[in-house]
């Protein structure tokens, strides 16, 4: 595993944790509230109470308000009077194929990286290592304290959804889970099987019928034409280029997974409580509808907007409002929390027609374009992204027209996506449009209308699912293959234990002073969870700092380096607020040998420090 642990032991206490945190509260909350329960809402409703439960641990600075309320929400679970029958539904044994397909991708794909080796190396995957690099340091951010700061970037403090991010650290305080073990392993195996659940169980309460029940688990591996030009221009990993396939996000643990599935889960509560089988049933879908932006900002918005055009419809009502006014309060607090410091970049929302065009080109290593040429690679775009999803779009419209309140934002929730990407670039780091985010999660829903216009009467479902099959699998098999072939990146045992050594000497919060340029992901975040003076490995500072405070950073962090004595050297790190350092290469001879520098652990070119004497643990200034 990622802190050299064994395999079995963890995964017996990541289950013990998610037994107790997620699906018992899971349950139990149901058990509390409504007459009947259903299974599809059970890791949903955990994740949020999960979430919730460890950040007022947080707030409050009492970390035991965790166990204690994930024991309150565990009672009902005891006690005979609260012990109801679960909701009609779809059967359990029908999302065992997808989940069973989803892990032995996983297997030969995701769960071999990122772990500690036999030779005690550390094996960094090299398909995606910034994001999850950056979702590592959150996570130790959320161990050590609230509110989080900026991984790479002590001091500044982070404004972000961490809903997952909560989750997580609450699994490595109360567990010892490594982030990196969940990300790679256990979060998108609980995940999936969320998602699996939640499609078939919307499938099933809307009655898309039962071709789309029993293809929804499958949905997600479903993908875009981009094999066309891929093949064509004969380019790499096909999935990634048009920015719309759900299966990135399902493969690399995004929190655009556990978002669509909250939503998608605050929609059957919808259609049960419109059905007449509990009225209770709104208050679930109100707080899972408000948990969907906590988890991921871009999916909060577009429910919020799906559901305003269903109430514009006036369908459902007064099912719609309690969780429509839930939802935007939720999205209200997470933009005004979200809001940059003075001077730096944030988040820009620029319209721009045709945004995703030329980005897409440039992936495939074309030219940008403008003028008709934009307009005829918009067409193109349109055209691939949406591939036979194109047969899904009637069935959309239809249902947005007329139809229950529930199928009705979920239509609208379908066909936001490609609208919002085509016309609206959303940027944090200036060099990528994330309004991808839109079509990703479109996209996926899609999928649902798409199954019954395949079986439709008169029509061989069997053969159409099958042609349909052979052109939307291609570019999740090429990124399979190529990822289980990927070789990861060794870093050195003597790096692995050089972090081992430095967790042991310290405690989270502390920050280690290292140099600014890194090849790599910057160790002391990723593998011993303390804060780093600066690595400008990660890209993202423009969202949360302004330019002149991350240059004045690394000219505090440079000037340690070239002090002229080692009085000047303690004084920067003391006003960085550095208590130890991590000098990979040649010795700081004179700062040891002046007592600035006391070795904890030297072996070979790795070398970690404690700053002596002492200064306080604190926020650089």
């Amino acid at each position: 595993m990622a802190d050299g642990s064994a395999p079995l032991l963890a995964a017996l206490r990541f289950a013990l944790f998610a037994a107790l945190a997620i699906l018992g509260p899971g349950v139990g909350l149901q058990r509390l509230v409504l007459r009947r329960w259903d299974v599809a809402l059970v890791i949903p409703l955990g994740l949020v109470f999960g979430a919730l439960a460890y950040w007022l641990s947080l707030v409050v600075g009492v970390p035991w308000v965790f166990p204690a309320l994930v024991l309150a929400a565990n009672l009902p679970l005891l006690l005979p009077g609260l012990r109801k029958e679960r909701a009609p539904g779809p059967s359990l044994r029908g999302a065992l194929p997808p989940f069973l397909l989803l892990v032995a991708l996983f297997a030969v794909t995701q769960y071999p990286v990122n772990r500690v080796g036999p030779n005690g190396a550390f094996a960094l995957d090299v398909g995606e290592h910034i994001d999850t690099a950056v979702h590592v340091g959150v996570t130790w951010e959320l161990v050590a304290g609230h509110p989080p700061q900026v991984p790479g970037l002590a001091g500044v403090e982070m404004r972000y959804h961490v809903g997952s991010h909560l989750v997580r650290a609450a699994a490595a305080r109360w567990a010892g889970i490594h982030p990196y073990d969940a990300l790679n392993r256990f979060d998108i195996t609980l995940w999936a099987l969320a998602l699996i659940l939640a499609l078939r169980a919307i499938a099933h309460v809307l009655g898309l019928g039962r071709w789309a029940l029993a293809l929804a688990g499958f949905l997600p591996l479903a993908a875009d034409l981009s094999f066309v030009p891929g093949l064509l221009l004969d380019v790499e990993y096909w999935a990634f280029k048009l920015g719309d396939n759900f299966v990135e996000a399902v493969f690399y643990a995004n929190s655009i997974a556990p978002a669509v599935t909250l939503a998608l889960a605050a929609l059957v509560a919808i259609e049960r409580a419109e059905r007449g089988e509990d009225r209770r049933w709104l208050v679930l879908a109100a707080v899972l509808g408000a948990g969907v932006g906590g988890f991921k900002a871009f999916t909060g918005a577009q429910l919020l907007l799906a559901l305003a055009v269903a109430l514009a419809l006036r369908r459902g009502r007064r099912a719609l409002l309690g969780p429509g006014l839930a939802v935007a309060v939720s999205v209200a607090l997470l933009v005004l929390g979200s809001r940059a410091p003075s001077g730096a970049a944030g988040v820009h929302v620029d319209v721009l027609p045709f945004a995703p065009v030329n980005e897409a080109r440039l992936a495939f290593g074309l030219p940008e374009v403008g003028g008709m040429a934009l307009f005829v690679s918009g067409l193109l775009w349109l055209l691939l992204t949406l591939g036979p999803r194109l047969l899904g779009v009637p069935g959309a419209l239809r249902t947005l027209a007329g139809g229950s309140a529930a199928s009705g934002v979920l239509a609208a929730f379908a066909l936001l996506g490609w609208p919002l990407a085509l016309f609206l670039r959303i940027t944090a780091d200036p060099a990528y449009d994330e309004s991808f985010y839109f079509v990703q999660a479109s996209g996926l829903v899609l999928w649902l209308f798409v199954v019954p216009a395949l079986a439709r009467p008169g029509r061989w479902p069997l053969l159409a699912v099958g042609l349909t099959a052979l052109l939307v699998l291609p570019p999740t098999v090429e990124f399979v293959i190529r990822k289980a072939t990927q070789a990861p990146e060794w870093i050195p045992a003597p790096a692995v234990r050089a972090m081992r050594a430095l967790a042991a000497a310290s405690r989270p919060g502390d920050v280690v002073l290292t140099r600014p340029g890194v090849a790599r992901v910057p160790l002391p975040v990723v593998l011993a969870g303390r804060r780093v003076t600066l690595a400008n490995y990660i890209p993202y500072w423009s969202q949360f700092a302004t330019p002149a405070a991350v240059a004045e950073r690394e000219r505090q962090v440079r000037s340690f380096f070239q002090a002229e004595s080692p009085a000047a050297a303690l004084a920067v790190a003391r006003d960085l607020g550095a208590r130890f350092a991590y000098l990979p290469g040649r010795p700081k001879t004179d700062l040891v040998e002046a007592g600035v520098l006391e070795p904890i652990f030297e072996e070979g070119r790795e070398r970690v420090y404690r700053i002596a004497p002492p200064v306080p643990s604190s926020t650089p200034r």
